[in-house]
């Protein structure tokens, strides 16, 4: 796991999250201020990936409650470390 897991749990963090469907980039400043990059998964399916910093679980569980207010299918959230080479969804 990241070194991030050792950060108190009022420290920012960097998350990952997909769903399915295509939202546009415009819908950034809803969403937290995360950065949507709308693709297609290996099936074709239509897909979006927000990524960025979010402030606290209360700021995640907000993002979350918009994407579900959107009636939007979740696929993942992982907390990932913004510095590795870890890959993001593909």
């Amino acid at each position: 796991m990241s070194t991030q897991a050792n950060l108190p749990a009022s420290t920012p963090r960097h998350y990952q999250i997909i769903v399915e469907g295509k939202l546009d980039p415009s819908w950034s400043n809803w969403l937290g201020g995360m950065q949507l990059s709308a693709t297609k998964d290996v099936t074709g399916v239509d897909v979006t990936i927000l990524s960025g910093n979010i402030a606290d679980q209360a700021a995640l569980r907000g993002i979350l409650n918009h994407l579900w207010d959107l009636n939007l299918t979740l696929r993942t959230v992982q907390q990932i470390d913004p510095n590795s080479n870890q890959e993001v969804f593909r």
